[in-house]
């Protein structure tokens, strides 16, 4: 196993033994019903679209990198130079924004950068003594953490975030583990401050957001044009 793995997954385990007994600074406590309901949806939104990041762009990679010896220059990553870093960070910007209090933001801001921040920059150098002109063409014209806002302003954004079912295998349990901590954590957050019966309340509306997410990624699916070009 790769010592960044080892390292990445301790940080994970030590966070998550931390949080329980620091439950009650860690996590949210909303006073308005609404508030909570409003910061659930925009949470579990942005994990799930991290994940669709992430999907996209590991299977487009994999299908055409050539085993590494071709530049992958289109699809995702003609919005973001690392789109699955991206993914990633999105992902823990949703799941903080579902359960924990508003400090946790620059923390994990911190963490992410520490983590991943020299990881891209060795993997950046790797592919310009690979691809030297190429992929120094490439960097300059796209971005390196974060697309531009008005890649995102375009209706048409979703054709360069290509999906395959086998693609979704390979990272299913991982969104299925994330998705389903956060709702547990949620759940039990809400039975400890307002009692049981909120405990099939808060679940089942935890549900009907993924679902009502899940159904608009499939509309904008069902609509999405073939990716035959690359963005700028």
């Amino acid at each position: 196993m790769k010592r960044r793995i080892r390292i990445q997954g301790f940080l994970i385990f030590l966070f998550l033994t931390l949080s329980v007994p620091l439950s009650k600074f860690l996590f949210q406590h909303w006073k308005q019903e609404i508030l909570d309901k409003i910061f659930d949806a925009v949470g579990m939104g942005v994990v799930l679209f991290g994940f669709l990041f992430r999907i996209s762009a590991r299977g487009y990679k994999a299908e055409n990198s050539l085993e590494g010896n071709n530049l992958v220059a289109e699809g995702p990553y003609s919005l973001v130079r690392n789109p699955m870093y991206f993914g990633t960070f999105l992902i823990g910007i949703g799941a903080i924004t579902v359960l924990f209090n508003w400090w946790a933001f620059p923390l994990f801001f911190i963490i992410f950068l520490l983590i991943y921040i020299p990881q891209i920059h060795r993997e950046e150098e790797a592919l310009y003594r690979q691809f030297g002109d190429k992929y120094m063409s490439y960097s300059k014209k796209i971005p390196k953490y974060f697309p531009h806002i008005h890649s995102f302003l375009k209706l048409d954004f979703i054709d360069y975030l290509p999906l395959k079912w086998r693609w979704i295998k390979k990272e299913f349990i991982s969104l299925l583990a994330v998705i389903s901590v956060t709702i547990a954590i949620e759940t039990w957050e809400d039975v400890k401050f307002s009692g049981r019966a909120e405990y099939a309340k808060g679940l089942s509306e935890l549900f009907l957001i993924i679902i009502f997410y899940f159904v608009i990624l499939f509309l904008l699916y069902a609509k999405r044009k073939p990716l035959n070009k690359t963005m700028s």
